[in-house]
């Protein structure tokens, strides 16, 4: 297969251009944004075949030049790496005849309504939700199930739009918000109270490779608020992590269209009875540091393993069951203000990995998504309890060593 890979210039920046040439084969190609030319050229050389687009996510105009380059080819397979990718990488594919019906099969690992539908239908616990058009859908359903609920594009990405509301008042601000009296593509659900699991993992020709669960200690949207989002692995003690790989294969193997090779990004809740609930399944890894952390644990890299099992039919890496050792990962936000010092080194014990990609003399606002985070770095721990304790050093240490002002910030924009 000639691989032709739709790719964030950030996750392009994350490997080597050694480790893409090996994963797409002579004959494979990246495309992403102009947006970050200089850096994508200087990090991959002439070993990378690549070619950038202005406005890559949001340009009509891609598949319809992406599918002109690839109907040129003998054999070429578009793939996605990032959620935004998944619907039209599915079209050009089945448009080209390479797939049947991949753009209706995606759209359950897209639209949330589609697919909490068909997992409820199937025997799953989901929250009671809706779709909205208006604001009387919106207002009756809280008056059906109460307070609170969560507003959501149904094919949101990065937590980009949700909304918990707490009250009729926050309810009645939010609708009075809306540019028009119907809405569209968005949903109401049931907000759960519980404990937030992911569960990352690989599949290669229908085998699970790798199925990870990790404990979230902060939500993505206490996340996008300002606090710094950490997880970490489960103790192979703790009952929960084979109920939640069992939760995460059936759901992949017997409930959603999946395609047998596959990196899938799962969230859930687990709530106070102990029910676990599906939050969302996306079939692609989770952002931030998920691919660095699974290779820690696991030995492998799952986005290169995925790439490289797509055009290598002689790949096929055994499936794994326990991990090398635990890890956790922690991924810190702006603050709203002018950064005028950052630490360039991490020089903690625990500390695998880490990336800052903050600068000095920036000035920054809140996140919009959830992908715009200045520190990530990894941990390793004997059990989770000391993971949550190299977490929070990590996050302390961090704030010790950066200088934030806020009042300079006026007077920069």
């Amino acid at each position: 297969m000639q691989l032709i890979v739709f790719c964030p210039p950030k996750i392009i920046l994350q490997h080597s251009a050694d480790s893409w040439s090996a994963a797409l084969g002579r004959e494979g190609v990246l495309l992403s944004c102009t947006s970050r030319m200089a850096e994508i050229a200087a990090h991959l050389g002439e070993s990378v075949r690549f070619q950038l687009f202005d406005n890559f996510n949001d340009s009509a105009l891609v598949e319809i030049d992406v599918y002109e380059i690839a109907r040129e080819l003998h054999a070429p397979l578009c793939v996605a790496l990032a959620e935004i990718d998944v619907l039209r990488v599915a079209r050009i594919n089945d448009r080209l005849g390479i797939t049947q019906g991949a753009e209706e099969r995606a759209m359950f690992y897209r639209d949330k309504f589609l697919m909490k539908q068909r997992t409820r239908q199937c025997g799953f616990a989901i929250a009671e939700m809706a779709q909205i058009h208006n604001a009387t859908e919106a207002v009756r359903f809280s008056e059906r199930h109460g307070f609170p609920v969560v507003v959501k594009p149904r094919d949101g990405r990065g937590s980009n739009g949700v909304e918990v509301l707490k009250d009729l008042g926050q309810l009645t601000q939010w609708l009075a918000a809306r540019p028009s009296t119907t809405f569209h593509n968005l949903m109401i659900e049931s907000y759960v109270r519980g404990s937030h699991y992911i569960v990352n993992g690989l599949y290669i020709e229908g085998q699970p490779i790798l199925v990870s669960p990790v404990r979230v200690m902060t939500s993505a949207l206490d996340f996008l608020g300002g606090k710094s989002h950490d997880l970490h692995m489960l103790d192979a003690s703790n009952p929960l992590r084979e109920r939640l790989v069992q939760y995460a294969r059936s759901l992949v193997e017997d409930v959603l269209p999946s395609d047998p090779t596959m990196l899938f990004h799962l969230e859930l809740f687990v709530a106070e009875n102990g029910e676990i609930i599906l939050c969302e399944i996306a079939s692609r890894l989770g952002g931030v540091f998920f691919n660095q952390e699974l290779t820690h644990a696991w030995g492998i890299d799952p986005r290169m393993s995925f790439l490289r099992a797509l055009q290598d039919p002689t790949y096929r890496p055994e499936p794994m069951v326990e991990p090398l050792q635990m890890v956790g990962h922690i991924s810190i936000p702006p603050r709203v203000g002018l950064l005028r010092d950052v630490p360039h080194t991490c020089t903690l014990p625990s500390v695998l990995e880490y990336r800052i990609s903050a600068k000095k003399m920036t000035s920054y606002s809140s996140m919009e998504f959830t992908n715009s985070e200045i520190l990530n770095a990894i941990v390793a721990g004997r059990n989770e309890a000391e993971l949550r304790d190299n977490l929070q050093q990590v996050e302390r240490w961090f704030h010790e060593s950066c200088d934030w002002s806020t009042s300079a910030v006026a007077a920069l924009v």
